[in-house]
């Protein structure tokens, strides 16, 4: 059943009186995945219909995009969604103070080097490349490099919209290949997570307010609404990493979750969690240090946690990764030997620090191929691109 404007309006001053209603009126409307049992179900969208579980499934043969082009508009729609996207997200950082960096994408500089020493097992292989006869690494974010530009005199905000590369298997969220805009500022944690929200609620409302037709291409009326709802929320809730698994564990009772740990966290639970909470985003913060990047910055206090967060969508799971880097040269460097990195490889980095005059800084990246699956209820991330790089296709 469709709802109308009145319907809409009942559902938002519920939300203001009783959440456990509103959430009732918005079941099915945010997010493309639902959790059934064990499985991670898609709910559908007007060009997709429901699948009963979405692990597993493999890209299938995207060698004739080419042709598609040609006869299927949603390939139009993708296009037109995608450039006006481009433009929302350059107004935002405008609008923030925030500059476009130039970044390359080769590098020995690695944002998530952990795969290399084996000090943390959640992190993602590099794609190695021989560079001149130099053994190089693809960029897996630009997120060091923008660290270096906020350390220019009066540049203290930038963002970028460029590729990052990680060595995994392409599956309904991940893809080796990927568009990420990425933003640093010098900014604390409590700044950064209000912007991020800011950002969110900015761009989903460009949309509806600007491409609604090329929406209603994938979505109903009743999607278009429980977006629209997202982009009026006045505040994304918080939520720790360890009491999100007492969640965990008060709704299904499996002792895996009565010992907190990233390697215990997927799209099962993080999709899960956001149906305990309720059908709005949550920023899950705190988690444990010596699971997480080594540029983390520790929490005051308590540094067997981390000052991060990642940015979980209804319906969905983590949308945004976020973080306040560690700031004063010691502790960088100490970081970076706890994690055993080859600290040649990250001298500069560790060089950028002023030990005079440590800046307090942080920044986050959102995947955008994955923030147009979120929106579009798509039931894989490589249908939000035109031509997207899976494991076992390049072509065309």
């Amino acid at each position: 059943m469709a709802l109308g404007d009145s319907a809409y309006s009942l559902l938002t001053k519920l939300y203001k009186v009783n959440f456990k209603y509103a959430r009732i009126l918005l079941l099915n409307m945010v997010g493309p995945y639902k959790i059934k049992g064990n499985k991670i179900s898609y709910v559908g969208n007007k060009l997709f219909k429901p699948l009963n579980e979405v692990r597993g499934i493999r890209p299938p043969d995207l060698s004739n995009r080419h042709i598609l082009l040609k006869t299927d508009d949603r390939f139009s729609n993708l296009i037109k969604i995608y450039g006006k996207l481009h433009t929302y997200i350059t107004d935002f950082m405008k609008a923030e103070g925030a500059l476009l960096f130039d970044l390359p994408i080769t590098t020995r500089m690695i944002s998530s080097p952990g795969s290399l020493t084996g000090t943390i097992i959640s992190d993602v292989e590099p794609f190695k490349i021989n560079f001149f006869e130099h053994e190089t690494f693809l960029t897996q974010s630009s997120q060091l490099y923008l660290e270096f530009a906020i350390n220019a005199k009066g540049i203290n905000k930038v963002f970028c919209w460029d590729k990052s590369f990680r060595r995994e298997r392409a599956d309904f969220r991940h893809l080796p290949e990927f568009t990420h805009v990425e933003f640093e500022g010098n900014i604390d944690f409590e700044q950064n997570l209000n912007l991020q929200e800011r950002f969110l609620k900015y761009i989903i409302s460009k949309l509806l307010t600007n491409n609604k037709k090329e929406l209603l291409k994938f979505l109903s009326e009743d999607q278009i609404k429980g977006l629209k709802y997202i982009s009026e929320l006045p505040k994304f809730k918080r939520i720790t990493f360890h009491n999100a698994f007492k969640l965990l564990y008060e709704k299904t009772k499996n002792e895996k979750y009565l010992k907190p740990s990233i390697t215990k966290f997927g799209a099962y639970e993080e999709i899960l969690l956001t149906e305990i909470i309720g059908d709005e985003p949550i920023f899950i913060i705190n988690y444990i240090s010596d699971e997480v990047a080594f540029y983390h910055a520790n929490k005051v206090g308590n540094p067997s946690l981390a000052v991060n967060a990642d940015l979980l969508f209804p319906g969905y799971g983590e949308i945004i990764g976020s973080g306040e880097r560690v700031h004063t040269k010691k502790d960088t460097e100490k970081k970076a030997k706890h994690f055993e990195l080859d600290m040649d490889d990250y001298k500069a980095y560790i060089d950028s620090r002023d030990s005079k005059n440590p800046i307090i800084h942080s920044g986050w990246g959102m995947g955008v191929d994955r923030f147009i699956q979120c929106m579009l209820h798509l039931p894989f991330v490589w249908e939000a691109k035109v031509f997207p790089r899976v494991d076992n296709s390049n072509r065309p």
